[in-house]
């Protein structure tokens, strides 16, 4: 039987930029067998890899870049592999065969928005079931909303 990530409260992000660290928070949780640090806490842990210059004149103040999003996901401490596909490649299928192991972490560029980071914990033949950080609610977009580029995937070992 499949587990029920949804039982694992969903996770605000605290502001526009600090999604990466409230999936991470949610992802560690519903998993389990991980370290769960909280948001703010990651935010002090990887104060180094978001850029963190004057919020008054920097508009990407707090926003971490693809490639540090997949330098957090390779951190040895939360046992995730990472992979780069194209916003095509990430189908429901592609995420059903990925998660072996519990959720995945993925990086995209959210319409409307910009780059965003959810955590993926299912999909059926259209809709993929995501814990989202803005609004701390579970969403199941179509699959094409994940297809405006490409799309970084951590993957749980």
């Amino acid at each position: 039987m499949a587990k029920n990530y949804r039982a694992t409260k969903a996770i605000q992000q605290f502001d526009p930029t600090s999604c990466w660290a409230a999936t991470l928070e949610w992802w560690a949780r519903a998993i389990g067998n991980r370290v769960v640090i909280t948001e703010m806490n990651l935010l002090n842990v990887y104060l180094s890899y978001w850029d963190s210059s004057n919020p008054d004149t920097n508009p990407n103040y707090g926003t971490v870049s693809r490639a540090n999003l997949i330098a957090i996901i390779k951190d040895t401490r939360w046992r995730m592999d990472c992979e780069t596909v194209t916003g095509a490649n990430f189908t429901c299928h592609y995420v059903n065969q990925k998660m072996k192991h519990g959720p995945l972490v993925v990086g995209y560029r959210k319409p409307g928005i910009g780059n965003h980071v959810v955590s993926v914990y299912g999909a059926s033949n259209t809709h993929i079931a995501c814990m989202d950080p803005d609004g701390a609610q579970f969403r199941g977009p179509l699959a094409s909303h994940f297809q405006g580029g490409d799309v970084i995937v951590g993957i749980p070992r």
